[in-house]
């Protein structure tokens, strides 16, 4: 049975204060989370040293989101594995819809990503969405089609353990706008089968691959979304922000 995930992206919200605050209220309140649901955050990175450090040893982890994948070398700016591996951090977003459309992020160099952490003992979690206008053009799955095989088209079967997906239809992102049940769940199953169809084995890799949902998800739409067959989590922005919102949904 795939695990339920509520992974929260702070993306470049918090401030330092407001970051730590946040994470020792996770601290004092992990014991009450639930066993059965796993749970991350993704903190900004110059937030990443102290918050790991304060959710050492709690239910929550800690991830990164963004790396460069490689090494320690000269890479002025960015973060390899090798120093989040110091910070016993092993989960990095890859992807996401805002590296996407700001910093020109490919699908290609995506893969890069995640065969670089996955084969270093990471978990990548690999964002994919369309946007409003390949929506309204009705080239939704055509669009997510492509990120998965040229995302993970050449893995490696065995790193599949590694990895998660997260279905972010860019449309409802910060936009309080939310696919409906059914819409996320239909490209929630799209992409297992395509994931399917890239190995022979491909079915047990794809029922067993955790697919999050990331759009505008809240406490009041999170359990009709969960409730979908393909769909294991949520890849939370906002309601993670903040102690009360990112508590709830867990209730």
């Amino acid at each position: 049975m795939r695990p339920k995930i509520i992974a929260g992206n702070w993306k470049m919200n918090l401030s330092e204060k407001e970051a730590l605050a946040l994470a020792i209220g996770l601290k004092e309140k992990s014991s009450s989370l639930p066993d059965d649901k796993k749970a991350v955050v993704f903190p900004s990175s110059i937030h990443l040293a102290a918050v790991s450090r304060i959710l050492e040893n709690s239910k929550i982890a800690v991830g990164a989101q963004n790396i460069y994948p490689a090494p320690l070398t000269a890479m002025t700016g960015e973060t390899g594995p090798d120093q989040l591996s110091e910070l016993g951090i092993k989960f990095a977003l890859v992807g996401h819809s805002e590296r996407r459309q700001f910093l020109a992020e490919s699908s290609s160099f995506c893969n890069q990503k995640i065969s670089y952490l996955a084969k270093n003992g990471f978990t990548a979690v690999y964002c994919v969405g369309e946007t409003l206008a390949e929506r309204e053009a009705g080239k939704t799955f055509e669009v997510l089609g492509k990120q998965i095989q040229e995302g993970l088209g050449s893995i490696q079967s065995d790193l599949f353990p590694r990895i998660w997906v997260a279905y972010e239809p860019v449309w409802a992102i910060g936009t309080g706008k939310v696919a409906t049940p059914a819409q996320a769940q239909e490209a929630h199953a799209f992409l297992r089968k395509e994931i399917s169809g890239l190995f022979q084995e491909g079915k047990t890799i794809s029922d067993s691959i955790p697919i999050l949902y990331g759009g505008s998800v809240k406490a009041d739409n999170v359990k009709e979304l969960l409730s979908q067959a393909d769909i294991d989590g949520g890849l939370v922005g906002g309601a993670s922000q903040k102690l009360d919102s990112f508590l709830a949904l867990f209730k």
